[in-house]
């Protein structure tokens, strides 16, 4: 066996980020940035107000009551008139360029409003409510960088800057193959021998989610010649997901294809609970990672190894789950003989952190991911984490 990092390391390692594309700026939500953006100009472009109110010279105002004549009006989207005298102010609207001279803008509320003038209630402070040119981003500045994700925020800069059209990785199609006689697809019936395909649309999902685009191959038998048939509609393929067919059972052939032919099996069995019996290797010059068929287990195993490959694949520049620290709830025992993903959810309490393993932990127990939004990972050589002590959590829930 061999730990889950050297794991990690060897798929990433054989797996290539895919070539650039570009996107239209309404279709980048998710994508990944295949280059940095740098600014062509300043933002904003010149300074302005923050707020609806009047532009004035601080210096005239020295104490509240101060009545200032207003010289003439600003509205958004228009340019002012020149410079206005001291004793007077310039009405002006949140957005509107600041006019010359004006080195503060007091708010409406702040004022009592006349016909023709204005009385300051308080003296404002110097550049109040005024915001600068280049405040937000400067010509020449890298606001975004490869690898970044597009998100809300990336979105609205790149519409600041005018990048309708957005350079982007391309995003991979990922096949999904549940095996095993005794899985039973949606459209088949179900018997007591059968149970249901839960992990190919667990797994469909779960590429969905990262911004991948999933390719369902079916169920394939535990025979050679109905894997064969099935992975071969897997050639337009990025990447093999299969689920099942990996452990030590006489029918379980996933493996056994790997190492046929120009097929490869760079590795199998990762130390790990759940999730042991992992393969990985390629299919056709196709990378493929061979999920073990527990639903916990393949649930587990994509977040640590098909997951990162993805997000490599579509550029992106953070491949790992998110880790922090909580407190732990309840204690936890481990056999400490690999380590242990036990699923938990973090709560506040006051200024804490707070996690608490799901329930029964078993591989079989897909209850235990619906109801979790972290793993906390108890070490190897570690046989129990008591009530209070600090854990490491990687968080899987993104909504949490």
């Amino acid at each position: 066996m061999i730990t889950v990092k050297m794991a990690r390391d060897i798929i990433l390692d054989r797996i290539e980020t895919l070539p650039q594309e570009i996107v239209h700026l309404q279709d980048a939500l998710g994508r990944y940035l295949a280059a940095d953006i740098v600014s062509r100009f300043d933002i904003p472009p010149c300074d302005n107000s923050a707020m609806d109110g009047y532009a004035v010279h601080v210096s005239d105002i020295e104490k509240g009551g101060t009545k200032l004549k207003i010289a003439y009006e600003i509205p958004a989207g228009s340019i002012p008139k020149g410079p206005f005298e001291k004793t007077e102010a310039v009405k002006i609207m949140t957005g509107a360029p600041v006019p010359p001279g004006a080195d503060a803008v007091i708010m409406r509320e702040d004022t009592i409003e006349e016909e023709t003038h204005i009385t300051v209630k308080n003296v404002p402070a110097l550049h109040h409510h005024i915001r600068f040119q280049g405040e937000d981003i400067k010509s020449g500045d890298t606001v975004l960088h490869r690898g970044s994700r597009i998100g809300p925020a990336q979105i609205g800069i790149l519409a600041s800057l005018r990048r309708i059209l957005v350079p982007c990785c391309q995003r991979p199609v990922v096949a999904v193959l549940a095996t095993g006689d005794e899985i039973a697809d949606l459209d088949e019936p179900l018997s007591r021998e059968k149970i249901s395909s839960s992990n190919s649309y667990t797994l469909i999902s779960l590429i969905r989610e990262t911004g991948a685009i999933p390719l369902y191959l079916g169920v394939a038998r535990d025979n050679r010649k109905d894997l064969a048939q099935k992975l071969s509609r897997a050639k337009r393929a990025d990447l093999i997901l299969t689920t099942g067919g990996v452990s030590m059972g006489d029918y379980d052939v996933v493996k056994d294809v790997m190492s046929e032919g120009d097929n490869t099996m760079e590795f199998w069995k990762v130390e790990m609970k759940p999730g042991k019996p992992l393969a990985f290797g390629t299919i056709s010059n196709i990378p493929a990672i061979g999920l073990p068929g527990n639903p916990v287990s393949t649930m587990i195993s994509f977040y640590q190894f098909a997951r990162p490959a993805i997000l490599k694949m579509m550029g992106a520049q953070r491949l790992l789950l998110p880790v922090i620290r909580a407190k732990l709830a309840s204690e936890i025992r481990s056999k400490g003989d690999r380590p242990e993903y036990v699923r938990a959810t973090i709560e506040r309490n006051g200024a804490e952190l707070m996690v608490s393993p799901t329930g029964p932990q078993g591989s079989g127990i897909l209850s235990s991911m619906a109801r979790g939004t972290c793993f906390i990972v108890v070490p190897k050589g570690t046989t129990a984490v008591y009530e209070g002590d600090y854990v490491e959590c990687e968080i899987f829930e993104g909504s949490w």
